[in-house]
């Protein structure tokens, strides 16, 4: 049976707004009826089940309506980061062999030939906005599917029996140290990752979630969107992420939760606008996709009462862990596993054994549950390497506290080994953002003939500061809260750290800026260095 998240909700409440856009609320009814016509406009051009439907549209309703209609037929959704770039497109589509592109009016120059190149596409269908003459217009389609006994097309359509185990959706990485990986999930691990978020979070019918994030992405969709529509509560949906719109949205639909990135969440609240705005109505806030500052804990709490809650999760398993809402949530942590995923810290590195670390100790993160993708699409290198055993290995390092808590501590492929210790760059920047003159910090290996590897850090402080600290204060900071070895060998100081396009600190800029900067200095100390 296919993926039906509305289903109980529009049995119970379908005059209920599900979703809410630009001033604009859709309701349980019309979002069904809205599925229902696009699922049998995929069916009218030939789409079938497994067949794959690139979607490459901004923030709008529509993007949901598109994934729950290809749900309704069994076709595999594959939504497109709506930043992507002509080439990016084009090599989504070549590896998903996708069949049928639907791109949003504004972003037509984009893809425009993009079907001449691309051999498995069948066509491409303009949704809203096109421009005047566009051809293949979304809403031209014929939705006049129907049973062969019925000249009925509204409700005698026969809808395909799809499996609980067959693919639904495929997203791609962000491809930051090579080619997209097209991460697969099922209809039974989309349903389980809703579900365990309504559970872990306690939602109800009540609740109004803001969906800040690009939909395309997991954290929005699976994070925000899927497990609200299933409990039925409502989604505001953000059209881009901006503060101002952040704020608005909090005056105008006064929602009881949001996910967000920190910077965006930070953008947000040192706003001048901030500080008339009543957060109040916020029961949950959830920053994930990187760390949480502890400036942005500080100037959170001059508008908010309730505490952030950092979570952890990758678009392989989205939210596999976050401070319970409901409970303690501790500053710097990211949680518990959320209900229905295991987690284990594994020896990691050249040691790697499958065994896990003694308590306390840093290791890889595993994660096991029916929320776990199923694998990378057409990539069964990739997929073995990541499976042991039915658990997810995430690539990232992480250590528990005595209550389980998880504390994130970056990526294994950024350890740093000097002369045979590992270093963790999370740790390192973990006590280096708690200076009171850091913004933030970013630490990576730098090359060292004599260590293997040398620990530089990238430090962007605070702005206005009548006396920075000198790399020689910030490595005495340091020394009293790491172990020697640890301790930064190299300094940069940087107005604003580089950033990827989901906001992360971009680490393969800054080794690029390592490596420059070791060159430019052949020796010497061209960068702000502590002796």
């Amino acid at each position: 049976m296919s993926l039906n998240l509305i289903q109980d909700v529009l049995a119970a409440t379908p005059d209920k707004p599900a979703l809410v856009f630009d001033g604009t609320s859709t309701s349980y009814r019309e979002l069904a009826e809205a599925v229902d016509g696009s699922a049998r406009r995929l069916l009218s051009l030939g789409v079938s089940p497994g067949d794959r439907v690139a979607i490459f549209m901004r923030n709008r309703p529509e993007v949901v309506e598109l994934y729950l209609a290809c749900f309704r037929i069994g076709a595999i959704a594959v939504p497109l980061n709506h930043r992507f770039q002509t080439d990016e497109v084009v090599f989504a589509v070549d590896h998903c062999t996708a069949k049928l592109l639907i791109v949003d009016g504004p972003l037509l120059p984009v893809v425009q030939g993009v079907d001449q190149v691309s051999p498995s596409l069948a066509g491409v269908c303009v949704y809203g906005g096109a421009p005047a003459g566009a051809a293949n217009s979304w809403a031209d389609v014929d939705d006049a599917t129907t049973s062969t006994d019925s000249t009925d097309s509204t409700d005698s359509t026969v809808w395909p029996s799809v499996d609980d185990d067959a693919p639904a959706m495929i997203l791609y990485t962000s491809g930051s140290t090579g080619k997209p990986k097209g991460v697969t999930h099922t209809h039974r691990s989309i349903l389980a990752g809703a579900t365990s978020r309504v559970a872990t979070q306690r939602l109800t019918a009540d609740d109004v979630s803001l969906a800040a994030t690009a939909v395309c992405h997991v954290g929005a969709a699976f994070g925000v969107v899927f497990p609200n529509l299933l409990v039925g509560g409502t989604v505001v949906i953000l059209a881009e992420s901006e503060p101002d719109l952040f704020l608005d949205a909090l005056q105008a639909h006064r929602p009881t939760r949001a996910v967000l990135l920190p910077t965006q969440l930070l953008d947000a609240v040192v706003d001048p606008r901030a500080k008339d705005v009543d957060f109040g109505c916020l029961r949950e806030i959830q920053c994930g996709g990187d760390q949480i500052s502890p400036d942005l804990y500080a100037e959170f709490a001059k508008v908010a009462e309730l505490e952030l809650n950092q979570i952890y999760g990758m678009t392989e398993c989205e939210g596999c862990c976050m401070n319970p809402p409901f409970g303690l949530i501790k500053r710097g942590s990211v949680g518990l596993p959320r209900e229905g995923v295991e987690l284990r810290i594994v020896v990691a590195g050249e040691q790697a054994t499958g065994a896990d670390v003694a308590a306390g100790e840093t290791g890889e993160i595993w994660v096991r549950g029916d929320s776990v993708m199923t694998g990378y699409w057409d990539d069964p290198e990739h997929t073995d390497a990541t499976f042991v055993d039915g658990w997810l290995r995430t690539g990232d390092l992480g250590r528990r506290d005595p209550d389980d808590y998880l504390f994130f501590q970056g990526r294994i492929k950024e350890i740093i080994i000097k002369g045979g210790s590992n270093i963790a760059p999370g740790e390192v920047e973990d006590v280096l953002d708690a200076h009171p003159d850091v913004e933030l910090s970013g630490v990576v290996g730098t090359p060292d003939a004599r260590l293997g590897a040398l620990v530089h850090a990238f430090v962007e402080l605070r702005h206005g500061l009548a006396a920075p600290p000198t790399a020689q204060d910030l490595q005495a900071f340091a020394a009293q809260r790491l172990a020697a070895y640890k301790v930064p060998d190299r300094w940069t100081f940087v107005t604003d750290l580089p950033r990827n396009q989901v906001g992360k600190i971009d680490r393969h800029a800054l080794h690029v800026r390592a490596i420059e900067l070791d060159t430019a200095s052949s020796g010497s100390q061209a960068s702000s260095t502590a002796p």
